[in-house]
């Protein structure tokens, strides 16, 4: 008797205490009714990430890497002017192993000391600030204003020596041109693809224009959320579309198009115009 009674006692006392504030998963295990810190702040999960081969720029490393935290990147035409440059940076070698390190750091350190990460909560975006000591030294500078004239007067210059500015240092590989110097309009590029014969004819630099605005929106600043072809981005990498995409643009909705891109360009001109003049005569 004593001995059962002696088992009993053991059986009882072996049972698990359960705090009343805790959840039992197992048999043994109980565990707090509140979230991870991970849960809570998923940036700041621990990531450790070799890149595949295929991810060739800090851009597509980010694209890459994001994903499972529920955060994406910012659209590039609401975020830092220069951001563009950062996203077509090769991925250093030293970095196609990330980790182990917090989201949060691996981020930090794929942009480099040259950038601030800037955390959007509500929206989970993504995105990065130039930092104030660089932002002098890398202004962005607004290309140069070009018109539908401007575009005619090229097409009047005769054959022989009709293309003579062409860009220094241009990088055409395969499909892709680039990076954009400062300064560089997108005119300049593309009589340098019909001057390079990438494009077989001249005829076709007003619909390349088109061609290339409609290949590379993210290349180009937004006027009232559309890209325009006045807003190029300094250092954006382009996708050259194949002569069967721009002849597949007629003469008509080019000249249409760039001239509704003027005519919108003219106007931001305008309203900032108006804006500063108002600034001014309200800090008098």
């Amino acid at each position: 008797m004593r001995q059962r009674i002696f088992m009993l006692a053991v059986l009882l006392t072996s049972q698990p205490v359960v705090a009343s504030d805790a959840v039992q998963v197992g048999r043994y295990l109980t565990v707090a009714p509140i979230p991870t810190a991970e849960q809570l702040e998923p940036l700041s999960v621990i990531v450790n990430v070799r890149f595949p081969r295929s991810v060739h720029t800090v851009g597509g490393a980010l694209q890459h890497l994001l994903p499972p935290s529920g955060f994406q990147l910012a659209d590039t035409r609401h975020a830092d002017p220069q951001l563009a440059v950062l996203m077509t940076r090769p991925l250093p070698e030293v970095h196609r192993q990330i980790g182990p390190m917090t989201l949060q750091e691996a981020l930090s350190t794929l942009a480099g000391e040259g950038w601030q990460l800037e955390v959007d909560p509500v929206y989970r975006l993504v995105s990065f600030r130039l930092q104030a000591a660089l932002r002098e030294r890398y202004a962005q500078v607004e290309p140069p204003v070009w018109t539908p004239e401007t575009l005619a007067r090229e097409y009047e210059r005769p054959t022989v020596g009709w293309f003579e500015a062409p860009v220094a240092d241009a990088m055409v590989s395969g499909n892709r041109y680039g990076p954009v110097r400062r300064d560089e309009t997108l005119l300049e590029i593309a009589l340098h693809l019909v001057e390079s014969r990438y494009w077989s004819g001249r005829d076709l630099a007003r619909p390349g224009l088109v061609a290339l605005l409609r290949a590379n929106p993210d290349a180009f600043l937004a006027i009232d959320g559309t890209p325009n072809l006045n807003l190029l981005r300094t250092g954006a990498y382009l996708q050259i579309p194949p002569e069967g995409d721009v002849v597949m643009i007629p003469r008509a909705e080019a000249e249409q198009v760039i001239a509704q891109q003027h005519d919108d360009w003219q106007r931001y001109l305008t309203a900032r115009a108006e804006a500063r003049g108002a600034r001014e005569q309200g800090d008098e």
